[in-house]
C-alpha cells in the first residue's frame, strides 16, 4: 500500500542522512494505539540501542584508523659462504676449505664433503686448486711442498741496484 511505501521511503532518507552524519543514530519503530505504524528517530552518541520497540538498531561510524602492512619487511642472516682457504696455502685435517651452495666447487683427493656441500681437508697438506672435466673445478690437499722463502720484489730490487747512500760513501 502506499503508507507502507511512504514507510520505507521515510526509513531510507534517516539512514541517508544517519551516514552523512558524524555521530551515531539508532532508529527505533514503535506502533501507535491506532495501529498505525510510525517511525520515531532519534540521536544518540552512545553504542545501546532502545528496548521500547520491536525492531531497533544502531549505526556508528568508524573511529579507528587503518594501517597497512609492509611486504618486504625482512632480512635473513648472513651465510659467510667463499674459499676460506686458497691454493699453496697449508691446512691441517679438518679445516673448513670452501663453504658454497651446491657443488660448485667439486671434492677431490683429500677432501671431504659435508652435507651443506662445504668442503673440509681430511688429511694435513696443501691446497690445490685444478680444473676437471668440463667446467670442473676440483678441491685437493695433497703434500705440502718446500718453497724457498719467498723475497720480496723490493729485497730483489735491492740486490740488483746499490743503494745511493753507499754508493756516495765508496765515491769518496
Amino acid at each position: 500500500s502506499s503508507h507502507h511505501r511512504h514507510l520505507i521511503l521515510l526509513i531510507m532518507s534517516c539512514l541517508a542522512s544517519s551516514f552523512l552524519a558524524a555521530s551515531a543514530t539508532s532508529l527505533s519503530f514503535a506502533r501507535n494505539v491506532t495501529g498505525s505504524s510510525s517511525a520515531v528517530a532519534t540521536t544518540t552518541t552512545s553504542t545501546t540501542t532502545s528496548t521500547s520497540s520491536k525492531f531497533s538498531f544502531t549505526v556508528e561510524a568508524a573511529h579507528k584508523k587503518g594501517t597497512g602492512s609492509v611486504k618486504n619487511g625482512r632480512d635473513s642472516n648472513p651465510k659467510y659462504r667463499g674459499v676460506k682457504l686458497y691454493g699453496q696455502e697449508k691446512c691441517r685435517a679438518g679445516n673448513i676449505i670452501v663453504r658454497q651452495l651446491g657443488n660448485k666447487f667439486h671434492a677431490g683427493p683429500g677432501v671431504g664433503t659435508g652435507k651443506d656441500f662445504t668442503l673440509f681437508a681430511l688429511r694435513d697438506g696443501e691446497i690445490l686448486f685444478k680444473k676437471g672435466a668440463g667446467k670442473k673445478q676440483f678441491v685437493c690437499v695433497v703434500d705440502a711442498v718446500e718453497r724457498a722463502a719467498a723475497t720480496s720484489r723490493k729485497t730483489k730490487r735491492r740486490e740488483l741496484y746499490t743503494p745511493r747512500a753507499s754508493a756516495a760513501v765508496e765515491s769518496r
